[in-house]
């Protein structure tokens, strides 16, 4: 047994003990006569879904959907999936580590045909937009492209000129790449929130975008194990966007 197959099933192992304590809370409370009182499993749930808010109007997509994967974006949305309490931990943690940087901003930018795009960026100030990444592995040599995406949204969105991705391990290490503004690259990420828009309206499950975020994604057996319904899952949903596609020609 690879180490990595024994990791992933010992933590199997420890998210049902926690699944079993939560049931054996929930049934206690059931079976008293007592109200019911506020436990951690009820703020972790409560904190995730703040700072992951889904945000129902399909005519606004937000620039972490449109630069990072389409169809996990898409199910967010129509049928998101259960987070454990661990992986909602993760995000909290990596949050709140950071937020102490931040000096945020929100705002949005037209995307064409209708569609806005929608974002808060970490730090804006009068010359440089910043943003904050941590990562559990080794810093990167490169920034991922969604980040690129990110901030270079960011940079039209305030009218900035130039901006930083800075990447931190966990021992505290960081990694600076100094991105310029770029017009090609926003015209990509404006066409990706109108797909997503799209699809979203007409109820088609994107195609296949695979990449290392696969393994840890919460839909990955709706990606890869074989389903029933083929017009829907897998990679006969490419089949479905190109008959979208020649109905529309916003693309």
């Amino acid at each position: 047994m690879t180490g990595t197959k024994a990791k992933v099933q010992k933590e199997e192992i420890v998210e049902k003990v926690r699944s079993k304590i939560k049931e054996g809370i929930e049934n206690y409370r059931a079976a008293s006569d007592s109200p019911a009182k506020v436990d951690v499993y009820d703020v972790i749930e409560q904190v995730f879904a703040a700072i992951n808010p889904n945000l129902g109007d399909e005519s606004k997509i937000s620039i972490d959907e449109a630069s990072g994967c389409l169809r996990s974006a898409y199910l967010d949305r129509k049928e998101p999936a259960e987070r454990t309490h661990k992986q909602m931990m993760s995000k909290i943690i990596e949050k709140g580590a950071l937020s102490i940087l931040e000096k945020p901003m929100e705002g949005q930018i037209d995307a064409g045909s209708n569609v806005k795009l929608v974002g808060r960026a970490d730090r804006v100030e009068d010359d440089v937009v910043m943003i904050f990444r941590s990562t559990p592995d080794e810093l990167p040599e490169m920034p991922y492209a969604e980040h690129f995406m990110q901030l270079n949204t960011y940079l039209h969105m305030f009218k900035k000129e130039e901006g930083v991705i800075i990447y931190f391990d966990k021992e505290g290490n960081e990694m600076e790449f100094i991105v310029p503004k770029s017009e090609k690259l926003l015209k990509e990420t404006f066409r990706r929130a109108r797909i997503l828009n799209t699809l979203l309206r007409n109820n088609v499950v994107p195609a296949l975008e695979p990449s290392e975020r696969c393994v840890a994604c919460p839909y990955s057996e709706k990606c890869y194990y074989p389903s029933e319904d083929k017009q829907k899952w897998g990679f006969w949903a490419r089949g479905k966007w190109r008959e979208l596609k020649q109905k529309d020609s916003i693309f």
